[in-house]
This record gives structure tokens, sequence and C-alpha cells, in this order.
């Protein structure tokens, strides 16, 4: 088994190298779409913006961190750990999406390609919910405050009922019986997560929230940058953004969700000034693939330690 994982080695440095040089290439041709923008846009706020994300992603992290805990505790050094999450997170824009579990199984020893499964599952659920919980709520905001409150409750009181040990299990087995065997296998990957302990759902809630509100702030940051536009607007529109970043990820149709996700995004802010929509569509691409590179390299050194 140490051979096969060693000789493994050999084939998943060079895909590290090549999705890091690949998502550098769709920053690269992301910046054109900009430049004729540039000169108009307050570039302090993009910069506090751009600060933003990597941060954001970072806090993230911290979520996986706590749910890979759950199962591995003590298995390895934080910065071990953020060297597999963020390498992996640069693999996402690779064809295929199986590039950074592969990476990371094959490349963390101490754990299992089950248990990598497992953890990455539950984390895929737990961050499109919590997506999926922003962009309604900020959405919602945008027609009315109550509504916004309104859908915000909501999701806490699903997250709250539903992530609790009978419920959770009621629903996983269900799910079982929906066709198809990649359903029966998300559900065997969840399934060690039913009987969480409060302490987790309460360290992923805080992670999770502290990582959007970054997120939302860094949008309202561009808001400001952007001509015409204000600090809500910002918000807003990265609560369109979202939404858009959903139908991207389900689309299965380009790596990451690239070009369904800023279609979208435009399709769905149409009552938005065009130049700022095309612009922030841009930006937004930008913003997260600044923030995988910047800590793709900041924990690329930290191969595992035990």
């Amino acid at each position: 088994m140490h051979n096969k994982r060693s000789r493994l080695q050999w084939l998943l440095m060079p895909l590290a190298l090549a999705s890091l040089i690949w998502t550098g290439y769709l920053l690269w041709k992301s910046f054109p779409a900009l430049s004729h923008s540039l000169p108009h846009l307050k570039l302090g706020w993009i910069v506090v913006g751009l600060m933003g994300c990597p941060l954001s992603s970072y806090l993230a992290f911290e979520g996986f961190r706590a749910l890979f805990a759950e199962i591995r505790p003590h298995t390895y050094k934080r910065t071990s750990l953020a060297h597999l999450y963020f390498t992996g997170q640069l693999m996402k824009h690779l064809p295929g999406r199986i590039w950074g579990i592969a990476y990371q199984s094959g490349t963390g020893k101490s754990a299992s390609l089950a248990e990598w499964i497992s953890i990455n599952a539950t984390y895929m659920v737990l961050t499109t919910a919590f997506a999926i919980l922003v962009a309604a709520t900020v959405i919602g905001t945008m027609f009315q405050l109550k509504i916004g409150i309104l859908l915000f409750g909501a999701g806490l009181t699903l997250y709250l009922c539903l992530w609790n040990a009978r419920p959770m299990t009621a629903i996983l087995k269900l799910a079982r019986h929906l066709p198809g065997n990649a359903t029966a296998r998300i559900c065997d990957a969840l399934q060690p997560f039913a009987m969480a302990k409060s302490r987790l759902k309460r360290d992923i809630w805080c992670w999770f929230t502290a990582s959007w509100l970054v997120y939302l702030l860094a949008w309202s940051a561009y808001g400001i940058a952007w001509p015409g536009l204000t600090a809500a607007d910002g918000v807003w529109l990265c609560g369109i953004y979202t939404a858009a970043w959903f139908f991207g990820y389900v689309s299965l149709v380009t790596p990451s969700g690239i070009g369904v996700r800023e279609l979208m995004f435009m399709l769905m802010a149409s009552h938005f000034p065009a130049d700022a929509v095309a612009g922030l569509a841009v930006l937004g691409r930008v913003s997260l693939l600044v923030a995988d590179i910047v800590l793709g390299l900041a924990f690329a050194p930290y191969r595992e330690s035990q």
C-alpha cells in the first residue's frame, strides 16, 4: 500500500503544479476584460476586496479542519492539512472534479480514501447549503428586510433541526431509496456525521458565518470601488453571484462552473448597470482565483508532517 501511494505521488505532484499553472492562466486571461474599467475604479477598495477573499477562504478551511478533526483528531498539523486542502482547491479548476480528493488521499497518508471522501462530501453539502442560505437571505433583503430575516431564520432553524441524530438518520435512510449509486455513496459518506456533537455544529456555524461575512464585506468594497454603485449594491450583487455560482456548480458543464456562473450572474443582475454587472462578473472570478493561488502558494511548502 505504501509503495502504491509512493508511485501515485509521482503523478500527483506534477498534477498539483499543472493546476497552479492552469489557475494562473485563467487569472491572466481574466484581466483584459477588466482593463478598460480599471482607470475609472477606486483601486484602493479593489485591493481591500481582493485581500478579503483569501481571508474568507481561510476561515472556510477552519470549518473543514473542524470536520476533519471529528473523524481523525490530532492527525495533521494545521499547516499540513491546509496544504492538502488548498492544493485540492486549486485542482478543482482542472477538468473533472476528482483530482482534489485524489491528491488528498494520495498525499495525505494518515487518512484513508473513504475518510477523505466522507469529509469532503459533508463539507460540500454544508458549503452548498450555506451558499444557498446566504444567497436567499441577501436577495430576499433586496426586496424587503423582513423577507431576508425570515429566510435567514428559516435556514438557521433547518440547520439546527435537521443536523440532529434522528432527523439526519431518517433523511439519509429515505435518500438511499433514490435512484443512482452516487446517492447511496453520498449517504454513506455523510453517515459518520449524523451523530455529530453540538460543539462541532457550533464551530461549523461560526467558521462559515465568519467566512461569509468577510466575503460579503469584500464585495461591499467592490461596490464602493465601482462608479455609480454603493456598498449595499456590492452586497446584493454578491448574493446574486453566489446564486449564479450554485447554478454553475451543479451544471457540471465546465471546471468549477466557469462560464455558466458568469452567464447566470448577468441574467439575474439585469436591473443593475450593464457595465457594472459585466465588470463584477469578471472581478468575482478573479477574486476566487486569487484566493486559490495565494493560499495554494502560501501552504505549498507544508507537506504532511506527523
